[in-house]
């Protein structure tokens, strides 16, 4: 046998192993959530800039199941506090205090006048809401196309990049005409008590590069919460202190 002939075998061996060995798309989009969302109560804040015009938020999360069940209750501003959010089934609620009721809110309806929306700020899980097609790899990370499984899905459409140690990077969010409405950068990788992972994400808009918003990671205590507790009526009693 020639060495060419050994060196093309060789070739398509590598390529076969290779494509045995290929991670799917979908396995990459939940390693990423498993080091992203565990199940655990976190401690966040979001500050949204748009040129003078400042706002702060500080919420606390009670999250299990990757996510699909999150309750968001909030500390400031003042006006917010009592205006908790739950999470569940991909049915976003807001309890209104005043009124003593749970109002539905589609996840992708913005978020005061922050750069996040309803679904950024519950952190919704992109496994339950999109297709994943890997896009493009190289040695260091996968570029993935999502696609919205749902029309009420945040986004129609995102780019996301992520390690190959699946650590998110980066994400561009497209609306169903394909307009590029934000831009995310995940930053400060450290240990908040949940893993290491990105602390920070920081959303800029194309059209304004004023608007800005940062969503930080402060706090996270790994804790299994039951699952009956993530239900509307617990919005007014709040059964997650007791645990």
């Amino acid at each position: 046998m020639t060495n060419n002939a050994k060196l093309a075998i060789a070739a398509v061996l590598c390529a076969v192993m290779s494509h045995a060995f290929a991670v799917e798309p979908a396995d990459i989009v939940k390693a990423m959530e498993k080091k992203m969302y565990p199940d655990a109560r976190t401690s966040m804040t979001l500050e949204s800039t748009n040129g003078t015009i400042a706002e702060k938020y500080a919420m606390t999360c009670f999250a299990r199941d990757n996510n699909q069940r999150i309750i968001v209750r909030f500390s400031a501003p003042a006006n917010m506090v009592g205006n908790d959010l739950l999470m569940l089934d991909r049915n976003v609620w807001l309890y209104e205090p005043k009124a003593g009721r749970e109002m539905k809110i589609p996840s992708n309806q913005s978020f005061g006048g922050t750069g996040f929306s309803y679904g950024d700020v519950l952190r919704l899980n992109f496994s339950d809401n999109y297709t994943p097609v890997l896009a493009s790899e190289t040695d260091a990370e996968w570029t993935l196309d999502l696609t919205a499984k749902q029309r009420d899905a945040p986004y129609n459409a995102i780019k996301l990049v992520v390690a190959k140690d699946f650590t998110p990077v980066s994400g561009k969010c497209f609306t169903r005409s394909g307009e590029l409405v934000k831009e995310m950068i995940y930053s400060k990788i450290a240990d908040a008590g949940g893993g290491k992972k990105p602390l920070v994400i920081t959303v800029t808009s194309p059209i304004d590069d004023k608007d800005k918003s940062v969503l930080t990671i402060t706090k996270e205590t790994l804790k299994s919460y039951p699952e009956n507790i993530f239900n509307k009526k617990n919005l007014s009693a709040r059964m997650e202190e007791s645990y």
